[in-house]
């Protein structure tokens, strides 16, 4: 036996067996797993971000995609000849459709009538599915607990930041790819395929950046989507001033939604046009980098100093908290579809004499199903099934709260006391319906305000009935979303998400195509009345209601029996 004095006095026997000289301390080689670990610390974070991310980014890749696919088919049917794209060209020059379209560059092409016709629409969705997600991968991962516990690793926040940014940004060139390359696929011109991909990308990004740098300054996931959209919206609203008059043009510069018009694809492709999306994103991660050293894990740059207030509105609950939680991302999306709407309402003079005396078109709104015996009310109609596409992209993602819930362990805590899981999860159901419906109505006020406001004889029942006619569908899709979030919670954000448009584009391409009838009905926007057109269709209506219910309620039935699943 050897012994040694240990510094507190007296002794100690250690047998010498034991005993662990330094060459049998574990310390691991530069090639095992462990060491490369720490040593590339930011590489295991940017995994772990495109794992999370990997559902929703595919979902969205082939959303666009289908979109794109869509405007060629519509391109190809609507305008065959040359004469049908001469008339086309002309009603591009006009200056009211101007504001809400853009610049109308090369739109007697297969890809500058894409451009042309998708901009703006395209544009929104692609900015919505930038902050939600930037703000969930942020946010998300802060109230989780999970960038804690990466952080008291050997990774600093800085870069575990950077990492997360550039795993995101490298998401926004995949969905551009999946623009780019659906156009090509098309037939379009493979420079403007590209450089439409391109615009898109950096559009994202722009967006990515802005919601990384409200994700630094406010220190709840809802205050952070709230800015982001308001920034979008204020975007949307340059552009249309900008698009006003010629003399009001150099103001597309100062908005992430102008560039694309600056870029011209299809037409001059000004390729230097996207050095300045490039400046801007850059400058705005590196702002986000800067105040991330600045602040606490958990707390936001403009934080209030001291114990805030106690809110307890919302708390007594699980609808009132499932509100609560989503109402800055749902003020966001309520702001963007009233405006939307709005400025389409305004345009309707407009569009009744672009759709009454462009017959190319009417044949193409004729194919997807739109009365044009009455042009006003079946373009209201028509707006009406897009805004609803919108409801449901947002019941998708308030679903996937749900998820988020339940992956990051929060919902366990809840459920852990006299909480049934089924009322917890109708909760979240029934905040989605709620959110549907104020969405619907905050579309129908809009769209008759603007319509209104530029003169257009239209009644508020016909923009009441445009936008709440299509809830039914909306239901229908709803309910799909609460069954897999019951069934398969893994797949609940990319069935969710892709659900809807998957279902449009059912709808769109399947007349155009001469799909067989029993294909065509699996989209449930294709069993809506064309309202206000035609009257209210009750019993198909009642139907879908039914539809979307009985399947939320076999989703909120099976997620009582099952085990919670983390992520």
């Amino acid at each position: 036996m050897a012994t040694t004095a240990p510094a507190g006095g007296g002794h100690r026997h250690v047998a010498v067996g034991h005993h662990r000289s330094p060459r049998h301390v574990a310390v691991p080689r530069s090639g095992s797993p462990h060491a490369a670990s720490r040593t590339r610390p930011a590489r295991a974070v940017a995994r772990l971000t495109a794992r999370l991310l990997r559902r929703g980014t595919v979902a969205m890749m082939l959303g666009v995609a289908l979109y794109m696919a869509v405007e060629a088919v519509s391109f190809t049917v609507g305008y065959p000849d040359a004469a049908s794209r001469a008339a086309l060209v002309a009603w591009g020059q006009d200056p009211t459709i101007r504001i809400l379209a853009g610049p109308a560059t090369a739109v007697d092409t297969l890809g500058g009538f894409a451009v042309w016709d998708s901009g703006l629409i395209l544009s929104l969705v692609v900015c919505a599915w930038a902050v939600t997600t930037t703000t969930r991968v942020l946010r998300g991962d802060e109230a989780a607990g999970r960038s804690e516990l990466v952080l008291a690793g050997a990774v600093p926040a800085g870069r575990a930041l950077l990492a997360q940014v550039g795993v995101l940004l490298a998401a926004c060139v995949g969905v551009g790819a999946a623009v780019g390359a659906a156009l090509a696929a098309g037939g379009a011109q493979g420079e403007g395929a590209l450089a439409y991909g391109a615009a898109v990308a950096a559009l994202a990004a722009t967006t990515v950046a802005v919601a990384t740098v409200t994700a630094q300054l406010l220190v709840s996931r809802a205050g952070a989507s709230g800015a982001a959209a308001s920034v979008v919206v204020v975007a949307v609203l340059l552009r249309v001033v900008a698009n006003s008059a010629e003399s009001r043009s150099w103001l597309a510069w100062l908005t992430p939604l102008g560039w694309t018009d600056q870029l011209r694809p299809f037409g001059e492709n000004r390729w230097g046009v996207l050095l300045v999306p490039l400046a801007v994103t850059t400058a705005l991660v590196g702002g986000a980098l800067a105040v991330r050293a600045r602040r606490d894990l958990g707390a936001g740059a403009l934080s209030r100093r001291g114990v805030p207030r106690s809110r307890r509105w919302g708390l007594r609950g699980p609808a009132g908290f499932a509100w609560r939680s989503g109402l800055g991302t749902l003020a966001g999306w309520a702001a963007g579809t009233a405006l939307s709407a709005g400025v389409v309402g305004a345009m309707v003079p407009t569009i009744e004499e672009f759709l009454a005396e462009d017959a190319g078109f009417q044949d193409i709104l004729v194919a997807i199903g739109m009365d044009t015996s009455d042009l006003v009310r079946g373009f209201f109609g028509m707006t009406g099934t897009l805004i609803a596409l919108a409801i449901s992209v947002q019941v998708a993602f308030r679903l996937g709260a749900a998820r988020t819930e339940e992956a990051s362990g929060r919902a366990e805590l809840l459920l852990a006391r006299p909480l049934l899981r089924r009322r917890w999860l109708a909760g979240h159901v029934l905040g989605a319906a709620a959110a549907a419906l104020l969405l619907a109505g905050a579309a129908a006020a809009a769209t008759w305000a603007g319509a209104a406001v530029a003169g257009a004889d239209v009644a508020a029942s016909d923009a009441v009935l445009a936008m709440f006619g299509p809830l039914p569908a909306v239901a229908v899709l709803a309910g799909t979303g609460v069954l897999v979030l019951g069934v398969a919670p893994r797949l609940t954000v990319v069935v969710a998400a892709s659900a809807p448009p998957v279902a449009y584009v059912l709808e769109l391409v399947g007349p155009l195509l001469d799909w067989p009838e029993a294909v065509v009905g699996l989209s449930p926007f294709h069993h809506l009345a064309a309202v206000p057109v035609e009257p209210f269709a009750t019993a198909p209506a009642l139907v879908m209601i039914a539809v979307g219910i009985a399947l939320a309620t076999a989703g909120v039935w099976a997620f009582g029996r099952r085990d919670l699943a983390g992520a």
